[in-house]
């Protein structure tokens, strides 16, 4: 994916390829492969050209938490460009794609397109934008609505990107996936995918979700993307998708 394309309106055309000319030759990753490790000293960053990836923490059972889900056009790792590692591993979830992008170039831009660099930073407040909006969902929102709020994330980052239309996304997580990134159990998890097919909403399944009600999904999930910084224009085309129904409140099944 190129980077005018994941970014809109942050990167245009010319920025992107000047990104591209710095980055490393792509690289293929199976499945379930770690791709940084945390607390080892870095010497760059990753950029994902295809494929999905996990954040996670680890506690001392050795027991993991998911606290990022990384798509097809997202960075992995840029905070360690000031930070100089990461507080947390990167594991692909289905084959990846990745490119390298070294501290040493990112400190060249910093000398000679400051502003470029400032943008590619920018990324790195989107992605703590993200971290707490996690600790909302899963904070607050009951079971139902966590799992269905999580979704409408997925679906929304990606369609931005055109990754996707907004009756089916690619999600190549297992329901033990799902339930780490919603933090509850898989038998959880099972049973609010079971409710959310019977309602009609969507269905998970075989690495994707089939979305039956669009406007229904966002009212269960209480779901709102103003914390992904969306550009107008998306954000405009999302509200006429969504109306009028998504004015309606929230439906009281998504209290559950």
């Amino acid at each position: 994916m190129e980077l005018h394309l994941a970014y809109p309106g942050l990167f245009d055309q010319e920025a992107g390829a000047q990104l591209a000319a710095v980055m490393g030759a792509p690289r293929q990753l199976n499945p379930r492969q770690r791709i940084l490790r945390a607390n080892v000293a870095r010497t760059g960053a990753l950029y994902i050209q295809r494929g999905f990836a996990a954040r996670y923490r680890l506690d001392r059972s050795g027991r993991r938490q998911f606290i990022g889900v990384l798509i097809p056009g997202d960075f992995a790792g840029l905070s360690s460009f000031a930070l100089g590692r990461l507080d947390h591993d990167i594991d692909s979830i289905n084959s990846v794609r990745l490119q390298s992008i070294s501290h040493d170039q990112l400190g060249t831009l910093e000398a000679t397109s400051p502003e470029l660099l400032c943008r590619l930073w920018q990324l790195t407040l989107l992605d703590s934008a993200i971290s707490r909006y996690w600790i909302f969902r899963i904070g607050r929102l009951p079971g139902l609505a966590r799992i269905a709020n999580f979704f409408c994330e997925m679906l929304v980052r990606q369609y931005v990107r055109g990754l996707c239309a907004t009756d089916r996304f690619e999600l190549p997580l297992t329901q033990s996936d799902l339930g780490e990134a919603c933090g509850m159990t898989p038998v959880h998890a099972n049973r609010m995918i079971g409710e959310l097919r019977a309602e009609g909403i969507c269905n998970f399944m075989d690495g994707a979700v089939e979305v039956g009600d669009f406007a229904g999904l966002f009212r269960m999930g209480q779901y709102s993307w103003d914390y992904l910084y969306l550009p107008d224009a998306v954000s405009a085309d999302l509200r006429r998708r969504l109306a009028p129904t998504a004015t309606r409140g929230i439906a009281l099944h998504g209290l559950r």
